[in-house]
């Protein structure tokens, strides 16, 4: 078998085979006309390819590798000199570093989220009774608001962060929980402060559609304290880890004044 690397012409399989692309994407470059064959048959069937357009392919495969677009790719090909190569070059390693850096705050965000979860769990294992309370007393915690049901769902604050609810006689204010090592990594999003101090702590098992019952089940409880009239919900199993509203697991804290 003669080698690759010593024809004069490769046809597109061969081609393909050299760079490990499939065919399809060199019928795709032909298309668009990224990277055309030097020859091909009368009947525009079969493609040939010069052996020194592997160069030329090369450069393409490299351009794609770094994330341009096939669009981006044909720009570059028209205006590929030295110095505009360095360039762009450059503001794509920008580019690339800023979203790196933006992919770590998003995997720690989800990781702390992993971890408060994980804790929780633990901690609900702990207490046989769901059905009671207990008491609890919280240090000072930060939140960053994100309003109302209607405007919860737009940012990213409610996907990456522990989801917790503040309900009040008729509202109802949604925020992000922060840990302590989160406060100061908040992009520039404005915080606001859980007050520290005791708390009546149980459990809302299922839906919120019924987290009333457990409102009034706790507050019951409760009856010999005065007890704040806003009731703070803070999601622990929802719908980004369970299927079933029914496992829904909710915690919910009522501070004692």
């Amino acid at each position: 078998m003669i080698p690759l690397t010593s024809k004069e012409y490769l046809n597109v399989h061969e081609l393909a085979s050299l760079f490990g692309l499939n065919v399809q994407t060199l019928h795709y470059y032909d298309k668009v006309g990224v990277f055309k064959p030097s020859d091909r048959d009368p009947g525009n069937r079969y493609r040939k390819y010069r052996f020194d357009q592997i160069y030329e392919l090369a450069s393409i495969r490299y351009m794609r590798k770094l994330g341009y677009s096939v669009g981006a790719v044909r720009e570059f090909q028209d205006t590929r000199e030295p110095d505009v190569s360095l360039k762009r070059l450059k503001e794509r390693s920008a580019a690339i570093r800023a979203q790196w850096e933006e992919l770590m705050r998003i995997d720690q965000a989800i990781m702390r989220k992993v971890q408060f979860i994980e804790e929780c769990r633990d901690e609900i294992e702990k207490d046989v009774d769901l059905n009671g309370f207990k008491i609890v007393e919280f240090p000072k915690r930060r939140y960053i608001p994100i309003g109302t049901e209607n405007e919860i769902f737009t940012g990213e604050s409610f996907y990456f962060y522990p989801t917790i609810v503040f309900y009040g006689k008729d509202t109802k204010q949604f925020g992000a929980l922060l840990t302590d090592d989160q406060v100061e990594d908040t992009t520039g999003a404005a915080t606001s402060t859980i007050p520290a101090g005791e708390y009546l702590v149980g459990y809302h098992r299922g839906p919120y559609e019924q987290i009333q019952e457990s409102f009034d089940r706790i507050r019951s409880y409760g009856s010999q304290y005065k007890l704040d009239d806003t009731m703070l919900a803070v999601n622990i199993i929802d719908q980004f880890v369970e299927k079933k509203n029914a496992n829904y697991m909710t915690r919910i804290e009522i501070r004692i004044l």
